[in-house]
């Protein structure tokens, strides 16, 4: 759902925005490519009235914290997209999510000059800590080295930002091809080496797609201890549609409001 939403607990905004074809695109389990703009002219029009809502709801709302997801990596928006969005981003907790490759040093710099946040939070779609599954189950490309030098990255961070930036991975579970023994030695990884983990409960969009599993109620307790979230991706918000969705449609998420939040 391509919009935005407002967590009346968390004071926080999420906001969905259009961008381009995630760069990768491969990923067997995703489908968000079927959001992506038309064309630039969709993606620049669209940000824009986003950002009109968003503005909207912090006259509105009090807001600590704003979430940006856009189908892919928010390194790959435009420049002009993200310079519209730091009209709003100040001083403020911000969320938005990455491959691995996207993430250097001055990529980072470079970003957190042009939002200001009082605290930048990454999520990576790592999805497991295990290469076999990574590569051959989920088709991510993300190699062991690549995870390896993403925690050294977040050590570089930690002293460049004075802890004000944050990796955060995300751990599927919830599909086949993924045993739940996996999922917890996944969190206790991620748990070590970076700043908490998201466990994302797997969805089926269409049927070629890998299928669902249930889940035990260990596993789930074990989540909920063990991480910061776990998104059972059961809102409304996170349809996969093409059909045009009415900006600012609310909701309300799940998540610990007390996220890395300082």
């Amino acid at each position: 759902m391509i919009g935005v939403t407002y967590d009346e607990r968390a004071k926080r905004i999420i906001a969905i925005l259009k961008g381009s074809v995630c760069s990768w695109n491969r990923c067997t389990f995703c489908c968000f490519y079927e959001e992506a703009a038309k064309d630039l002219g969709d993606l620049f029009l669209t940000g824009k009235d986003i950002l009109l809502k968003i503005k909207e709801l912090m006259r509105e709302k009090p807001v600590d914290r704003l979430s940006f997801f856009n189908g892919g990596s928010f390194f790959e928006l435009p420049l002009s997209v993200v310079s519209d969005l730091s009209q709003v981003t100040k001083q403020k907790l911000v969320e938005i999510e990455s491959r691995p490759e996207f993430l250097e040093l001055d990529s980072i710099h470079h970003l957190y000059k042009i939002l200001d946040p009082r605290r930048l939070v990454i999520r990576i779609g790592f999805e497991s800590i295990y290469d076999k599954i990574r590569n051959s189950l989920l088709i991510k490309g993300i190699s062991d080295g690549e995870v390896k030098r993403v925690v050294e990255l977040r050590g570089y961070m930690k002293n460049e930002f004075d802890g004000e930036v944050d990796f955060i991975a995300y751990v599927l579970f919830g599909i086949d091809g993924i045993d739940e023994q996996s999922v917890m030695a996944s969190v206790k990884e991620f748990n070590k080496h970076l700043d908490g983990v998201i466990a994302v409960k797997y969805r089926m969009y269409h049927e070629w797609m890998p299928r669902e599993i249930g889940v035990s109620q260990s596993l789930l307790e074990f989540l909920r201890r063990n991480c910061l979230d776990v998104d059972m991706t059961e809102s409304e918000i996170w349809r996969i549609s093409n059909q045009p969705c009415k900006l600012g449609d609310s909701a309300v998420i799940g998540d610990k409001d007390e996220l890395k939040d300082g």
